[in-house]
């Protein structure tokens, strides 16, 4: 070899990726910055968006002393007004919505279920009957129908793997904190309407309730506008329409449910349980501390909502805790944190038919709380893991399936049970009733979960490796 040769042997020439590569590696970090502030902006709509239906949700509960009072409903009726109505028709609308989310564009159909519970609730505003109020639940139960499973399908497209447990965190922290801090406001704003000495003459005519309907549906097209024109980010990909021999992934669903039906029933029979459970406690608490302790109706929206916010700051703290501190664990899993978290929360919910004061129900709701949600926001990630990404939202939904059928069966439960139990703290007995068996079966489904989620992960893995987020 000649000299030269040996010179380009030893020190080859740079190639022009290697010459141009702190300009390429800067232009690379500027756009993951730019797609991680699309992220965060995209997440903070999706709990915004999240917030305000949660909060519709909730008023309905708020109100229902005053819907007795105005309208003469009886607790049957209110448990169907809080349950059945909405969980009949978001049963029903929660899958197809969640594959009109996927075939036609997530945002799209998210904003269009803003606008039908936006709408819904403006139109209980002017309801003087059961069956009219009942309608408008239809509507509002309609729109919320893909909310979960859409939020929760988005955040994997928005995160990466490394950022989505966190991302899934603070958004379910952040949704319930709000909701928590939400049900506080709408307490007080209903407080504010009982001692307001004056209203515009426009609404002076009005009951209470509808004022704090018709407040919670004038924002509305301002959602529908931030869901509409929200940012996607670059882990963003459009639904396939084929996958695993063609089939449409609508129909891909049954095989997928029929091979892994053991972990979708621990898992989904594990929230529904779950559900049932803090659903009866935050229907009919303002309900039940009226009549058990004498209480303002209005007085018990602030309470309830300063226990539910407690209770989120504690439960969604825990997860991140005690995955921590559990590594050094053999085996130790987020099922695992969750199945101790459940476990825990029948034990708060047992002394509530002995409580002697709303403080003391507020303190033992705080408990239970934030118990079920340490538990319950660890769910959507163990699902997200368990979901390939072209069935995610189909998954997802029957979250909002599980979810809608727990909101129908615990009102109706509790409200059965007191009428037949009776007396001023036969509420307070139902819901600990329905409450306390619904959390150890909560946990011992969860208990048996682990063997086979691991078995549907490593399906998962295999066959749809690039499905992972």
């Amino acid at each position: 070899m000649t000299s030269g040769t040996k010179s380009i042997a030893t020190h080859p020439p740079l190639t022009p990726s290697q010459t141009e590569s702190p300009a390429i590696d800067q232009h690379a970090a500027d756009e993951s910055r730019g797609a991680m502030m699309l992220a965060w902006y995209g997440l903070g709509v999706l709990m915004m968006t999240s917030l305000l239906g949660v909060v519709v949700r909730q008023m309905l509960s708020l109100i229902a002393p005053s819907l007795q009072t105005s309208l003469g409903f009886t607790d049957l009726q209110l448990g169907m007004l809080q349950g059945l109505g909405m969980a009949v028709f978001a049963c029903a609308a929660s899958y197809p919505m969640g594959w009109l989310a996927d075939r036609f564009g997530r945002r799209l159909i998210l904003a269009i279920g803003v606008a039908i519970w936006s709408a819904a609730t403006f139109f209980c505003v002017f309801q003087d009957s059961f069956g009219g109020l009942f309608l408008g639940t239809v509507g509002i139960a309609i729109g919320e129908a893909g909310l979960a499973p859409i939020v929760y399908a988005l955040i994997p497209d928005l995160f990466s793997e490394r950022k989505r447990h966190a991302a899934n965190l603070i958004f379910y922290g952040g949704t319930l904190f709000g909701a928590g801090l939400g049900v506080a406001l709408g307490g007080a704003m209903l407080e504010w309407l009982a001692a307001s000495p004056s209203l515009p003459s426009g609404l002076a005519s009005l009951d209470n309730w509808r004022i704090a309907m018709m407040a919670l549906a004038l924002p509305g097209p301002l959602f529908f506008l931030l869901v509409a024109t929200m940012p996607l980010s670059q882990h963003a990909a459009p639904a396939r329409a084929t996958r695993a021999g063609g089939g449409e992934p609508i129909l891909a669903f049954l095989p997928y449910a029929r091979a892994h039906g053991r972990t979708l029933a621990c898992i989904f029979g594990s929230i529904f349980a779950m559900a049932v459970a803090m659903t009866a406690a935050l229907n009919w608490f303002p309900l039940a501390l009226p009549r058990a302790f004498g209480v303002v109706p209005a007085t018990v929206g602030v309470g309830l909502g300063t226990a539910v916010t407690i209770a989120t700051l504690i439960g969604v703290f825990l997860p991140g805790i005690a995955l921590k501190l559990g590594e050094r664990i053999p085996g130790w899993s987020p099922l695992r944190a969750a199945s101790l978290f459940i476990w825990i929360a029948p034990l708060p919910a047992a002394f509530l038919p002995l409580a002697s004061s709303p403080f003391q129900a507020y303190a033992i709701a705080a408990l239970q709380g934030a118990m079920g949600i340490a538990g319950s926001a660890l769910m959507p990630g163990i699902i997200q893991d368990l979901a390939p990404e072209h069935l995610r939202s189909r998954v997802l939904a029957l979250l909002g399936i599980v979810n809608a059928l727990a909101l129908a069966v615990s009102p109706l439960a509790v409200g059965t049970v007191s009428g037949l139990i009776g007396g001023t703290r036969g509420m307070l007995y139902s819901i600990a009733i329905v409450s306390v068996p619904s959390l150890i079966l909560a946990a011992i489904l969860i208990s048996l979960a682990p063997r086979h989620f691991a078995v549907t992960a490593r399906a998962v893995r295999s066959l749809f490796p690039g499905d992972q987020a």
